[in-house]
């Protein structure tokens, strides 16, 4: 149990600064220890909840990462987000808009969306919480929407920066989706997205770690975004 409110209370740390919410975090996790977490094991690929479903459940990445997709009828898709280690996934609506589906091999740990709702209906720390993730993730869309506009160069490296900042670690980056998510994700080809990575490593921006690290040089990565 302790370890499930771990999970769930490592997502304050990712809101901090950008939601401006000032948190009680020992108070917080004090009042989210009540609650009684699932857990279970996902595959790569695996769906959590599909596109319509009544989302009466709240998710919480503990391993791994997680996507939200929109499926389209003639085929092909859009990966909308990207979801790492800490967290939430479900908070913001009543039903799925889109597909929650495992990127990589992932733990996810779950709660009840009406336990989590009263809670925070008596709680002004767990409501300031919830408050933060709704802004977080706000902030988060109208980032990759900025992203979306730029040019080929720009808009993969500004992926990269983002997925180490969030994942605490600038100056590496742990690609566990594969490079069809991440295409998928930045409105690319994927032969397009390997061959801009490519040419980061052909001179010398990045360098790889086994299969799934790349090793960045933070300040001219930066300057791919603003040269």
């Amino acid at each position: 149990m302790a370890q499930s409110t771990n999970q769930v209370f490592d997502a304050i740390n990712n809101i901090g600064s950008a939601s401006g919410q000032v948190v009680d975090h020992r108070t917080v996790k004090k009042a989210l220890s009540s609650l009684h977490f699932g857990t279970i094991r996902y595959r790569q690929n695996h769906v959590i909840a599909c596109e319509g479903e009544a989302a009466d459940y709240i998710f919480v990445v503990a391993r791994g990462v997680v996507r939200t997709c929109k499926n389209f009828e003639r085929g092909g898709r859009s990966v909308v987000a990207f979801y790492l280690p800490g967290d939430i996934v479900g908070w913001s609506e009543q039903n799925h808009s889109l597909s929650v589906e495992a990127a990589s091999d992932a733990v996810v740990r779950f709660v009840k969306r009406s336990a989590l709702t009263s809670l925070a209906v008596r709680d002004s720390g767990v409501s300031g919480l919830l408050l933060g993730i709704a802004t977080s993730q706000l902030r988060r869309a109208q980032e990759h929407a900025v992203r979306m506009s730029m040019r080929t160069k720009p808009r993969v490296a500004s992926f990269l920066i983002d997925l180490g900042r969030r994942s605490g670690t600038a100056n590496s980056v742990k690609l566990l989706m594969s490079h069809q998510d991440i295409a998928d994700h930045l409105g690319l080809r994927r032969e397009t997205l390997s061959r801009r990575i490519t040419q980061l490593q052909r001179v010398g921006i990045v360098s790889r770690s086994g299969t799934r690290t790349l090793i960045v040089d933070y300040e001219r990565l930066l300057r791919q975004v603003n040269p």
